[in-house]
């Protein structure tokens, strides 16, 4: 609006002989001016409004929502999905040879070709796609396509698939379509175990952009929550899906603040881990209070051994396995090697080599058996004048989800961890996993080396080990084999001597190492010596 012009209308003056203004008639230009006003529904009045003394509502142009809605409409029942993409044993067949998948038993369905294919076997929800779709995911990966259809027609799952294959997106996709064709609330009727708090949360934030819009109730059972249940003033029957870890669910069911009994759909992420013997206590509590009938369960992981498999089916009722690529293989997107370094100051210099020779591309992940390794790395880093930050369960929740988010952000190039973060968090586009320590276990590996080589991306991973590492070492080289790195590792590693149970129990319990530092031996030596005497001449001297 011009402003000018609105401040000048109230006179026209026409200099020529004869003319006359009667300021009682209104002109034309006038009987404009008034129109366009009136049809700015108060503009003009609330840009002379120079100090925002009052308030005014602006007209919304009905007519253009009203034509943009008819187009909507219009669209919406335009809309008709394309026909499914497999439709035959054959396709079917043809799909699980070309993405190495096997699915073993009873009354399997056919896979699907694309998202749109569930509006048409099993009418998808529309804002469900549509979030996906806001989500960018576009495309299922071969897990998505062979267990979403599986779990929609109410099978048990035990699902295998390698590291950054999409399998979060495999279990919620049909958890939400389930629940939503149910919108009342009956309580917690679908329930996420995870090991781990950094997993949950991002389970639970990828859960929240799948149900943006629908009349679905999310819950994380964080440290706060959990003070909030205990205390009353939250009422656990407000949720309709809860995401939380083993021990601190099972405090809160015993405290009566969660009832577990009209849970309908159990997710068990990372499974092997769950059933590993210092969670298997908590994940029995877990399902003995999920006593609903109806209980339908799925278990996913990247490693599920023998014996987890076992007690997977002692639980469940006639599941469908569903394994992609090879069992004990790791992702085939990420170049694995081992490097032999003699001893533990020959980590440190195949460390710097590797920066030197331009092989240590941010962002990078290290791994390390225990925090004192994993302090003293990073002290040994920081001194390299590198842009690196450690964590740990030591630091609190806060210290390490602001040490992830600064990692995630770019802010830091080099991050220090134990297992803590070793399985499920999602970062984007690391490009290298050093494996500073050999892992106790080839499921360890797998888990830790995944945090690269993720949603199709390709990736690094390099180990290093010792002499002291000759037992730990023959599991992962087995990994390498299995994923087909033949090129990762020398001949003269490689043997076919399977380890005994007793060299496996010495594995998993860890190997003692030296500390970590540059300094040559003698000279340390030297130091403990003088120390010694320092400390003795003082003990002379307060003695006098």
């Amino acid at each position: 609006m011009d402003i000018f012009r609105v401040l000048s209308r109230g006179a026209s003056l026409k200099k020529t002989k004869g003319a006359f203004t009667d300021y009682a008639t209104v002109s034309q230009s006038d009987k404009d001016v008034a129109a366009s006003v009136k049809s700015n529904g108060g503009q003009v009045d609330k840009e002379l409004d120079f100090f925002h003394t009052k308030k005014y509502h602006l007209k919304e142009d009905n007519s253009k929502s009203d034509s943009n809605t008819g187009i909507e409409k219009e669209q919406e029942e335009e809309y008709v999905p394309p026909p499914p993409k497999i439709v035959s044993e054959s396709d079917a067949k043809a799909f699980r040879k070309a993405f190495k998948v096997q699915v073993v038993g009873n009354d399997i369905p056919f896979p699907i070709g694309s998202f749109e294919d569930l509006i048409t076997r099993f009418q998808l929800d529309k804002k469900l796609l549509s979030n996906l779709a806001d989500a960018k995911f576009t495309e299922p990966t071969p897990i998505q396509c062979e267990s979403i259809p599986s779990t929609l027609h109410g099978h048990d799952i035990i699902a295998c698939a390698p590291t950054g294959s999409g399998k979060t997106l495999a279990f919620l996709i049909p958890l939400v379509q389930k629940l939503g064709q149910n919108q009342k609330n009956f309580g917690i009727r679908g329930l996420i175990l995870s090991p781990t708090k950094e997993l949950a949360t991002q389970i639970h934030n990828e859960l929240l952009k799948l149900t943006k819009g629908k009349n679905l109730i999310i819950g994380l059972l964080s440290k706060s929550l959990s003070g909030k249940l205990r205390s009353d003033l939250i009422k656990g029957n407000k949720y309709d899906v809860m995401v939380s870890t083993p021990l601190r669910l099972i405090e809160v069911v015993r405290m009566g603040k969660i009832d577990l009994r009209e849970v309908k759909h159990l997710v068990l992420d990372e499974a092997d881990k769950l059933f590993a013997p210092e969670f298997l206590e908590q994940t029995d509590d877990v399902l003995h209070n999920c006593s609903n009938p109806k209980l339908q369960m799925s278990i996913y992981s990247a490693t599920i051994p023998e014996e987890v498999e076992e007690l997977a089916h002692s639980v469940m009722k006639e599941p469908i396995r569903i394994n992609i690529g090879r069992k004990e293989a790791a992702n085939t997107q990420i170049k694995q090697k081992v490097v032999y370094t003699g001893s533990e100051e020959g980590k440190l210099v195949a460390l710097r080599q590797m920066v030197q020779n331009s092989e240590f591309k941010p962002p990078v992940l290290i791994f390390l058996q225990s925090i004192t390794r994993a302090k003293a790395l990073f002290h040994e880093l920081i001194y390299d004048k590198m842009n690196v930050d450690v964590i740990h369960s030591e630091r609190t929740q806060i210290q390490r989800d602001r040490v992830v988010e600064r990692f995630q952000k770019g802010d830091i190039w080099v991050l220090i961890c134990t297992e803590v973060i070793g399985r499920g968090i999602d970062f984007k586009g690391i490009n290298l996993v050093i494996n500073y320590d050999v892992p106790t276990s080839a499921e360890a590996y797998v888990h830790r080396i995944g945090r690269t080589g993720r949603a199709g991306h390709t990736g690094s991973a390099v180990t290093f080990f010792t002499k002291e590492d000759s037992l730990a070492i023959k599991p992962i080289i087995n990994v390498l084999k299995q994923s087909e790195q033949n090129n990762g590792y020398a001949s003269w590693m490689e043997t076919e001597d399977k380890l005994s149970e007793k060299e496996l129990t010495k594995i998993k319990k860890g190997v003692e190492r030296e500390s970590i530092s540059t300094v040559p031996t003698v000279i340390r030596e030297e130091r403990k010596r003088r120390g010694v005497l320092y400390e003795s001449s003082k003990r002379r001297k307060s003695g006098k």
